[in-house]
């Protein structure tokens, strides 16, 4: 297990060691803080607080030895690492972590963004889909609640590891229920997607999928079904 000496991040110590430890843990789980440099600035300092809203209501961007935030991250605290067990069941079931986990790293990191920036405008915000498998996938085309046979969801690693270029984001209170465009919802998941430079699909005109972010348009599917080996 790595060793933390002092405090790294918003207001911390940061010795130099200490930042280094933590930048290359932050970049081994997929929130890339920009370098691995040892200099805590404002680029470590976001990928602590991306790291912390995948567990934590009010992410503080600081990291202390032994406290929650570092056990996870040095993987002790478990829920913030790998989930190693197989990738299989109902992915709408599956923990916030292992949805978290299953996207690609840069959506991962955009995602956890957004919904730390969606519950600090009150909202209840909960990633809903991350990956999906192509059976699941199919289901949903041929219920007509898609439009697709492959989509961002299903993307994977050639080995079957799931990297999903999609995400959906839905309030724990309202699903897909009237109340989520009545509070605002789905227009305030529209504007933090889009400020993170993520594609929004209530934009979209001939299918409003309001839940829907995504890392990259739509022309890009066929490339990210070849590289998924699909």
């Amino acid at each position: 297990m790595s060793v933390l000496q002092a405090s790294v991040g918003y207001l911390g110590k940061n010795i130099e060691n200490d930042v280094e430890t933590v930048q290359s843990l932050l970049k081994s789980k997929g929130f890339d803080p920009k370098g691995i440099d040892g200099v805590c600035g404002k680029d470590t300092i976001a990928a602590i607080r991306s790291f912390q809203a995948t567990f934590m209501t009010n992410p503080d961007g600081l990291i202390e030895p032994g406290r929650k935030t570092w056990l996870k991250l040095a993987g002790t605290g478990g829920a913030a690492t790998a989930d190693l067990s197989p990738w299989c069941g109902d992915s709408a079931r599956w923990s916030q972590e292992k949805k978290l986990q299953s996207m690609h790293p840069e959506l991962r990191q955009k995602v956890a963004a957004v919904l730390q920036a969606l519950a600090g405008r009150g909202f209840q915000p909960k990633v809903f889909y991350g990956w999906r498998s192509v059976a699941v996938q199919m289901q949903l085309y041929y219920q007509g609640n898609s439009k697709v046979k492959f989509s961002f969801h299903n993307a994977q690693h050639p080995d079957g590891i799931p990297n999903a270029y999609a995400a959906d984001i839905v309030d724990s209170r309202f699903g897909w229920a009237p109340e989520a465009e009545q509070t605002g919802f789905w227009k305030a998941l529209g504007e933090e997607a889009k400020e993170l430079g993520l594609v929004w699909g209530g934009d979209w005109v001939n299918f409003r999928d309001w839940a829907h972010v995504q890392l990259v348009p739509n022309d890009e599917l066929g490339r990210v079904k070849r590289e998924s080996g699909l």
